[in-house]
C-alpha cells in the first residue's frame, strides 16, 4: 500500500467515525499557521458535545480538547453509537437537550454506548485578517508513523456564545485557491483576502459548518466515561 492509499484510508475512516468533512476536497494541501508560534486558548479546552444540523447525516459525537503542550492541542474525536439496549434514533442530537437527555435517562447506561474507533489531531489556533482559525493536523495512523500529512483541516472559529463555538471549514478547492503555489503562505494570502468571503466556506454549505457544545454537569460525567471504556479497551 502506497502512503497515498494509507492516508486516503485513514481520511475514510474519519468520515465514518465522525461524517463532518465533506470529502478530501474539503480538506488543505498545506497547514496554516505555525504550531511553533502559536498559543492555545484555554477557554477552548475540554470536552465538547457535537451538535449537528438537523438535516445533516451527521450521527452524535464528541471532542477532547487537551493541550499538549502551550502552543497546541490533542484533539481526540469520538462517534457515539448504540449497543443493543439503547436506540439513539430516538434522541435529538441537533441540540444539546439530546446529550442531556440521553446522560439522565434512566434506562440508558454508559454500558449501553460506545465508540469503536477514535480520531486523532495535533491542532493550533492561529488568526489571519483579525480572524481565528483552527487547524488540525491528522495524527495516530501507524501505518503513516514518520511520514508528513498529505492534508489538513482548517476552520474559521466563531464564538458566539461562551460555552458554545461553530466551525466552518475552509474549502481547500474554492476558486479563490486555483492556481496558486501549494504552500502555507500563499494559502495564508487568499484566506486573508477573502476572510469573509462564503465562496471559501463551502457557500456556507451546512456540510461544511459544525457546532460545538461545551459538555457540562451529567453530560460531561456520561461523555468522561464513554472515553474511558474506549481508552481502557
Amino acid at each position: 500500500m502506497t502512503s497515498r492509499q494509507r492516508s486516503l484510508s485513514g481520511a475514510a475512516l474519519m468520515l465514518v467515525l465522525i461524517p463532518i468533512f465533506a470529502g478530501l476536497l474539503a480538506c488543505m494541501p498545506v497547514p496554516i499557521g505555525d504550531p511553533e508560534r502559536s498559543r492555545i486558548d484555554l477557554e477552548m479546552t475540554g470536552i465538547w458535545a457535537l451538535v449537528a444540523p438537523e438535516e445533516s447525516d451527521m450521527g452524535p459525537g464528541f471532542y477532547v480538547f487537551e493541550p499538549y503542550d502551550k502552543r497546541t492541542w490533542l484533539i481526540t474525536a469520538m462517534g457515539i453509537l448504540g449497543g443493543d439496549f439503547v436506540d439513539l434514533d430516538k434522541y435529538d442530537f441537533a441540540t444539546y437537550a439530546g446529550y442531556e437527555n440521553l446522560a439522565s435517562s434512566e434506562k440508558v447506561y454508559v454500558e449501553h454506548v460506545y465508540a469503536d474507533e477514535i480520531a486523532l489531531y495535533k491542532a493550533w489556533h492561529t488568526k489571519l485578517a483579525g480572524e481565528p482559525f483552527l487547524t488540525w493536523e491528522p495524527k495516530g495512523q501507524v501505518s503513516s508513523l514518520g511520514e508528513d500529512p498529505e492534508y489538513w483541516m482548517v476552520y474559521h472559529i466563531s464564538k458566539k456564545e461562551k460555552d458554545a463555538m461553530e466551525l466552518r471549514m475552509v474549502f481547500g478547492e474554492a476558486e479563490p485557491f486555483d492556481g496558486i503555489d501549494k504552500t502555507r503562505r500563499a494559502y495564508e494570502r487568499v484566506l486573508k483576502k477573502h476572510v469573509h468571503d462564503p465562496v471559501i466556506y463551502g457557500e456556507d454549505d451546512e456540510e461544511y459548518r459544525i457546532t460545538l457544545v461545551r459538555a457540562e454537569g451529567r453530560v460531561l460525567k456520561f461523555l468522561e466515561r464513554v472515553a474511558g471504556f474506549v481508552l481502557e479497551d
